[in-house]
């Protein structure tokens, strides 16, 4: 039965670093995954476990497989302090049915819970399926990046 569940570091952590090559590639079409960001992720991964006012990390959870997560960041700048949400993450099998929104709502709680009354989030313009998501979720454009080769 599927159910959304905190992270449990000692049992989901490969499940989540294994994720993150497909994560950053849907996003990032050049994107290589290396050794290096690996570790570098694993690195994040076990800080973020080691810190869970700061890190909500949440799993769907499929009889006891890793179908997807969520890893929301608590996190300060010059308005205040907000909820980053960081990684949205479904195996392909559980996309396009509504999980997406599921994690939304657990990383939306876990930032409430903190006491703050702002979410926020990066998406890539060419990931059309997350940005549907969000917006059907009341998320909206607050900035652009923008970005020119030098070529």
């Amino acid at each position: 039965m599927l159910h959304i569940r905190a992270y449990r570091p000692q049992q989901d952590f490969r499940a989540l670093l294994d994720a993150q090559c497909d994560l950053y590639e849907i996003n990032f079409p050049r994107f290589v995954c290396t050794p290096v960001f690996l570790a570098d992720q694993a690195q994040r991964l076990r800080v973020a476990g080691r810190r869970p006012m700061e890190n909500g990390i949440f799993i769907l959870d499929d009889d006891g497989v890793v179908a997807g997560f969520v890893w929301v960041a608590i996190r300060m700048d010059l308005q205040g302090a907000y909820g980053s949400i960081d990684q949205v993450y479904l195996k392909p099998a559980y996309r396009r049915q509504g999980y997406g929104a599921w994690l939304m709502q657990a990383a939306e709680e876990f930032i409430k819970k903190q006491g703050l009354k702002t979410a926020r989030l990066y998406v890539t313009r060419d990931n059309s399926d997350a940005v549907r998501l969000y917006q059907r979720m009341g998320y909206e454009v607050m900035r652009y990046e923008m970005e020119r080769s030098l070529d």
